[in-house]
């Protein structure tokens, strides 16, 4: 691929351009651009849209910097993952002409990118989607943002009005139940992208919180490990016994009894509203199950 080409391939994973816009990009004329973008049969222009993207969700290559960036969240850990994005800024010259073969890619790999583009081009698309314990289903779907969760990837979506049933609704996907992804529709009246803090239950802005009191270990744990830079764990105070009190923001109550009971006896819930002793209840009664099993 040559030089220009690949830096309008590039491009076009972010979203879909004009010809306007591409000529005001690198500065060159209508013709230039129409030769550029006839050099590969990924790229095509829409009379309808007016504008250039993709023949397909998933194009024949992506460069090194785009799967970089597309992939940096991988990073559970917030210190690596800031690292991570310095070090594939500094070498953006080199990676973003270093084309990668798709069809070489695990099919995870795949999924992402091609809802990648489908969120950044505004494209509906229908999935086969199966939960689990659950049957398969058709669904039509706006993708808004990609989260990842420890390893595990999820799609924030909401149901666009093809869908039978909670149209205008959001929901979480997992990938994994994602098996088929097939493109319907691409808008230009509405923005899909979103960027919102959450996990696999919803985004945090919808989220509820909760007091803990981090003890002994629990807090050195915390604090070596840089969690406070997650927008879930918020610092609130440390006492002068190396007690940190914080405050979680959730979207289940099952992220709260998951935590406590995972740092038993160095975590305490210090709340009172009827929430948080509705979870110490659940809690309990886990511990009351699992002695009996004993």
């Amino acid at each position: 691929m040559k030089k220009r080409e690949i830096k309008v391939y590039n491009e076009l994973f972010i979203k879909r351009y004009s010809k306007k816009q591409l000529e005001d990009k690198f500065d060159v004329s209508t013709k230039t651009i129409e030769n550029t973008t006839k050099l590969h049969d990924d790229i095509v222009y829409s009379k309808k849209l007016g504008s250039y993207g993709f023949k397909d969700l998933l194009p024949k290559y992506i460069s090194y910097y785009n799967y970089f960036v597309l992939f940096q969240d991988n990073f559970s850990n917030p210190i690596l993952k800031k690292d991570f994005i310095k070090i594939t800024n500094q070498l953006n010259e080199n990676l973003d002409e270093i084309m990668i073969d798709t069809g070489k890619l695990s099919k995870l790999s795949q999924k992402i990118i091609q809802l990648n583009i489908a969120i950044n081009h505004n494209c509906v698309v229908k999935v086969n989607y199966q939960g689990y314990g659950k049957p398969k289903e058709e669904k039509y779907i706006q993708a808004n943002q990609i989260v990842v969760v420890g390893s595990i990837y999820y799609l924030y979506i909401t149901y666009d009005k093809r869908n039978k049933k909670n149209i205008g609704e959001p929901r979480q996907l997992t990938f994994n139940g994602i098996q088929e992804i097939e493109p319907i529709e691409y808008l230009t009246d509405i923005s899909f992208k979103t960027h919102v803090e959450g996990n696999a239950f919803g985004k945090y802005n919808d989220a509820s919180s909760i007091h803990l009191k981090l003890q002994g270990s629990s807090a050195h744990f915390f604090k070596r490990e840089g969690f406070f830079e997650n927008p879930n764990y918020k610092f609130l105070s440390e006492e002068d016994n190396g007690d940190i009190n914080m405050e979680l923001f959730y979207n289940n109550k099952i992220e709260v009894i998951k935590l406590v009971q995972q740092w038993m006896p160095f975590i305490k819930i210090d709340d009172s509203s009827e929430e948080a002793q509705n979870i110490l209840n659940d809690i309990k009664k886990n511990y009351l199950k699992l002695m009996e099993s004993i």
